[in-house]
């Protein structure tokens, strides 16, 4: 596939003074222009300053480590273009600043205690730390983390995207340089749709006509027994309910938090109209496989081993759960519209934001560096190359590059922090077996949800 690389532009703006001075002739001045004017001179131009460039001041951070936590090896270590430009943007970062860049790879569920504790120690782990968001409102609110306002006056970060990492604070507390834009949707095996002579969902998306009726529609069709035994062999969905009811609550225009109101909001008309969607799926039509234990690994498995006709996830699964183990053609598509959605909708259930402990010395050369070493000017070119390298076709490439701009985000699902989800899950996980139905247990667990947030909204350390 081809695409354009993005050109870098300079502006080299030249201030050039020029000032003629001539010889006055009877009646050729008046008294102002000569009052003005300094003394003539026939023969020369006056003489030009030239223009002083505005110079930061020097930064000697005297060799000092600058550690970048992820929870994985990030260093560039790979031979493509994208690698090679993070290699010379270390370097240069390295130069200017006299620091050495390092990569700590912690693990995803430690890092925000590792955080708290070493705060707590004086001694914070790493001067760059990425986070889950949902993690962000603990530790924020515990005092662990540094606002970084003041250090974002002069910034390539876009206001919108500054402006959601406050976490319902006015104060800014994340670093994120862009939002990829469609993280989240539908993959679906080719050859089943065909085999049944269905349109598949991308057909369907073209046509406007991908919506929950027309996946549901699909679904039972493709909930097949194929050898006669009385039992299922192919199923229309897999899917993890925690991640199923909180994709359709997103495609139906819910939120699972508001952060607007600061209230747990999966009792809303929109999403409880998505918890009743999940129950029907599960106990009505019996479309979804049943996991065989591992709710995590089990729904991408099944679907990899080409007996699932749709499978909901997000793009980070297919290096890992789904390239190179389907065998078959597949596709990637937006989650369907939801009956109250005008539009496809994503959720955002994780930007990962980058935060600075508190007890970081020199926070305001840290983001320097960080806004350094991001690569800005390149970003949708890197994430079309990494796109190009794990989607099967253009139509893929497109509905994750949002190139239709059909996509809206949905702001909301990313609560972890504040057990909304966890409240959810757990009677999710009971109404996905038929004990007790959506609106029942909706009831039962809103109430101790809106407890857990106001509890981390008043500034109680998180655990």
């Amino acid at each position: 596939m081809k695409f354009v690389r993005k050109k870098r532009f300079s502006l080299l703006v030249i201030f050039t003074l020029l000032v003629t001075i001539i010889a006055g002739c009877s009646g050729g001045s008046t008294p102002s222009d000569t009052a003005t004017q300094p003394p003539a001179d026939k023969n020369k131009e006056a003489a030009v300053e030239p223009v002083q460039e505005k110079q930061e001041p020097k930064v000697d951070l005297n060799g000092r480590a600058v550690r970048i936590s992820n929870w994985w090896d990030a260093s560039p270590k790979g031979d493509s273009e994208a690698d090679e430009r993070a290699r010379e943007r270390i370097k240069n970062v390295e130069e200017k600043y006299n620091v050495k860049i390092s990569y700590l790879n912690t693990d995803y569920g430690a890092t925000s205690e590792k955080i708290s504790s070493s705060v707590m120690a004086n001694e914070p782990f790493a001067e760059i730390v990425r986070v889950p968001d949902g993690n962000i409102w603990g530790l924020m609110q515990g005092g662990f983390l540094t606002p970084l306002d003041e250090y974002l006056k002069d910034t390539q970060i876009k206001p919108d995207v500054i402006d959601s990492m406050r976490f319902g604070s006015d104060k800014v507390y994340g670093l994120t340089g862009w939002y990829t834009p469609n993280d989240s949707g539908m993959f679906y095996n080719k050859r089943i749709f065909k085999e049944a002579g269905l349109k598949d969902p991308q057909q369907l998306m073209e046509e406007d006509n991908w919506n929950w009726d027309t996946m549901l529609d699909a679904a039972k069709k493709l909930t097949v027994d194929k050898n006669g035994d009385g039992k299922m062999d192919q199923y229309g969905l897999s899917g993890a309910y925690y991640v199923l009811h909180e994709m359709l609550i997103g495609s139906n225009g819910g939120k699972m938090y508001d952060e607007a109101t600061q209230k747990a909001a999966f009792d809303s008309p929109e999403s409880l109209e998505a918890l009743n969607f999940l129950y029907s799926l599960y106990n009505d039509h019996k479309v979804v496989k049943a996991n065989a234990g591992n709710d995590w690994e089990d729904p991408s498995k099944f679907f990899s081993e080409g007996n699932i006709a749709m499978y909901p996830g997000g793009l980070w699964e297919v290096e890992g759960r789904i390239l190179d183990k389907l065998k078959d053609d597949w596709g990637y598509v937006y989650m369907p519209k939801g009956p109250k959605a005008k539009t496809y909708l994503d959720t955002v259930n994780s930007t990962e934001s980058f935060v600075i402990p508190k007890g970081v010395k020199d926070a305001d050369i840290i983001v320097k560096i960080w806004e350094e070493l991001q690569d800005f000017d390149n970003w949708q070119d890197n994430h079309r190359l990494w796109l190009e390298n794990i989607l099967p076709d253009e139509a893929s490439i497109a509905n994750a590059m949002n190139d239709n701009g059909q996509v809206e985000r949905v702001y909301g699902a990313r609560a972890g922090g504040l057990g909304v989800k966890e409240a959810l899950g757990s009677v999710t996980e009971k109404f996905v077996k038929g004990e007790v139905t959506p609106s029942t247990g909706v009831a039962q667990v809103i109430g101790p949800a809106q407890a857990g947030i106001q509890k981390v909204l008043k500034g109680e350390k998180s655990k």
